[in-house]
């Protein structure tokens, strides 16, 4: 027998994620929900852990947006840039498909809502389209702005903070 899992929005590599969703069936229906996390986290390397299980409330298709948070080893130099990357009108960048060919989008009317989260500037916490309608990897956004932007690249860390329905609330 094949185990049957299931993740909701895989991370591209690289990413971090303090929010996961996954879908697993169980061949024993009276299984207790509360018992669940300890298995798991007991055949799992410790850097992966389970906080919750419970049985799902919306489908899938129900999730619309992702929020992450996006850190810069910087010192606060590309923050300034950076928000006036973000406030302009339009940026338009070439986004793969996923039958392999390019389209032409614009990132900024995609873009939910973002802030800066620290006193240096370092972090910045954005809201994008995720799941099966619509889909923005934060990685293209980044790379548009070292690309047309006005600012030396700098290493940055993407951490998947949230999985969000279209009211903006907490997928589960």
């Amino acid at each position: 027998p094949h185990p049957y899992i299931a993740f909701a929005l895989p991370l591209s590599l690289g990413f971090e994620s303090d929010w996961e969703i996954m879908d697993i069936r169980l061949v024993d229906d009276d299984y207790p929900l509360d018992g669940i996390c300890d298995a798991l986290n007991h055949v799992c390397p410790e850097y992966i852990r389970f906080f919750s299980a419970a049985e799902p409330e919306q489908k899938v298709g129900n999730i619309a947006f992702a929020s992450f948070d996006i850190s810069f080893d910087d010192g606060g130099a590309v923050s300034n840039p950076l928000a006036q990357f973000l406030k302009r009108d339009s940026v338009i960048c070439t986004k793969k498909t996923k039958k392999g060919g390019e389209k032409e989008i614009d990132l900024i009317p995609k873009i939910k809502e973002y802030s800066f989260e620290d006193a240096q500037n370092t972090k910045l916490h954005i809201v994008l389209p995720a799941g099966g309608a619509d889909n923005l990897n934060p990685e293209l956004l980044i790379n548009a702005f070292f690309e047309q932007g006005d600012c030396n690249y700098y290493c940055y860390d993407v951490v998947r903070t949230a999985i969000l329905d279209a009211q903006l609330k907490l997928f589960k």
